[in-house]
């Protein structure tokens, strides 16, 4: 428990975490907002993830110091 603990005090954690969740809210509001059944079953879930994927990362770097790279 304590290693799980620790983890996820990480600055580089809660950073990934707080990336992570930010790029998801946008996407999962962006897919409320279909009007049709077809826009719905359109909406890219790559995209989506990888931006996902994009803002954890970004989130980690920021936390470690290296956003000032970017």
């Amino acid at each position: 428990m304590s290693i799980l603990v620790s983890v996820l005090t990480s600055p580089v954690v809660r950073g990934a975490l707080s990336g992570l969740v930010a790029a998801a809210i946008v996407d999962v509001h962006a897919f409320m907002r279909w009007r049709s059944v077809q826009e719905a079953i359109a909406f890219d879930w790559r995209t989506a993830a990888l931006r996902w994927a994009q803002g954890a990362v970004g989130g980690a770097l920021m936390a470690v110091g290296l956003g000032g790279l970017a």
